[in-house]
């Protein structure tokens, strides 16, 4: 089976990479916003409604040139997948900004055409019209089509679909300031879900945040019915995860104050994001020779902290290298040397992604096994 997704506008690279990482694709290629792909799946897979970046899924009915798309629309037999009634939409890619589309809502409905325009070839009224002369007692429903038909243009090809799934998952109903218990580092739900999948877990198998914080990460592992573990060694924090999870009434998750270096139960993936400097509660822990547990507040200018920090993160790796069964997905501040020290942990790198947070922070995220 052959399906199109349309991806968001957020985050495109990982986007492009959360898809293929929870689906057994073949014969993947990339128009635009649009990646058109393979499965061996003849009905929708069930992973389909945990993608995140993926705004609408297709099943593809063909492609053609552009040119030859009337030809294609009179030829194919639309009784075969009409139900009760139809709509279609025409989407140019082109003029669709990758980045910019899903902040303007209004921007991909005006790069589409209208069911009015009957002087293009390419309107949605000059195409609809092959499929109102072939099926049996037509109707067209604008707002709510039982068969949803949708061509995308991208250069001179043209791909047709029939709409299987639009992900109308509310994200911004959990962005962390609307939790319960709020910490200002937190992922967007949307990127932590992303993340999540990019480990390639099944629903059977336990992710592990060691770092857990407010719970980001848990949060949408629970709300796909993937169990999961939380390790925090600041009580204050594993208190505050715990009423998030609560809040979203999760309850396939443990959360465990606990220090991370201190793990020594396997489970099969990771996501999860390091402490970036001294005024993690964490690091203060492991250097409490040093510093004292409370002095939290320290400067990422200090002296030595650069070094302090990896000596750190490469003990975590070590550990964890040991307890991992499959892939991991870690984010890193740019300021670390990251692709060393996972070389000396024993990690292979597949993926790596960057995420601009401020001036002085950008993520560095990376998938590896």
């Amino acid at each position: 089976m052959r399906y199109m997704f349309l991806l968001s506008g957020d985050y495109p690279d990982i986007a492009k990479e959360e898809i293929p990482s929870l689906l057994d694709l073949k014969k993947i290629k990339l128009a635009g916003r649009l990646l058109i792909a393979e499965t061996k799946n003849e009905k929708p897979p069930k992973p389909f409604r945990r993608l995140a970046l993926t705004k609408s899924i297709f099943k593809v009915l063909f492609e053609c040139s552009k040119g030859d798309i009337e030809k294609s629309m009179k030829e194919f037999g639309w009784n075969s997948i009409y139900e009760n009634n139809f709509c279609i939409r025409v989407h140019d890619l082109s003029a669709i900004s990758p980045l910019k589309a899903d902040k303007n809502p209004k921007s991909e409905r005006a790069a589409s055409g209208s069911m009015h325009e009957g002087s293009n070839p390419l309107s949605e009224k000059s195409l609809a019209k092959h499929i109102w002369r072939s099926v049996k007692k037509p109707k067209v429903e604008l707002e709510s089509p039982k068969t949803s038909i949708h061509v995308f243009l991208a250069g001179n090809k043209a791909y047709c679909g029939l709409k299987l799934y639009e992900n109308k998952e509310n994200f911004e109903s959990r962005k962390p300031n609307l939790r319960p218990f709020s910490s200002p580092t937190s992922l967007h739900p949307k990127l932590a879900r992303a993340l999540v999948n990019l480990t390639g877990i099944e629903e059977k198998e336990i992710l592990i945040d060691p770092f857990c914080g407010a719970g980001g990460f848990l949060i949408e592992a629970g709300l796909m019915g993937i169990k999961s573990v939380g390790y925090d060694i600041n009580k204050i924090m594993a208190k505050g995860c715990r009423k998030n999870l609560e809040c979203f009434k999760i309850n396939n998750c443990r959360i465990k104050a606990k220090n991370a270096l201190d793990i020594s139960d396997k489970f099969d993936c990771l996501a999860t994001d390091l402490p970036y400097g001294l005024n993690s509660n964490v690091i203060s822990e492991y250097h409490k020779d040093n510093w004292k547990l409370g002095r939290i507040n320290k400067k990422i200018q200090k002296e030595g902290f650069a070094e302090d920090l990896e000596e750190f993160y490469l003990r975590f790796l070590k550990n964890l290298r040991k307890k991992i069964r499959k892939k991991a997905v870690i984010i890193f501040p740019n300021y670390a040397d990251y692709r060393i020290l996972l070389k000396k942990s024993g990690f292979r790198i597949e993926k790596e992604f960057s995420n601009y947070v401020h001036g002085s922070l950008t993520r560095k995220i990376v998938k590896i096994s």
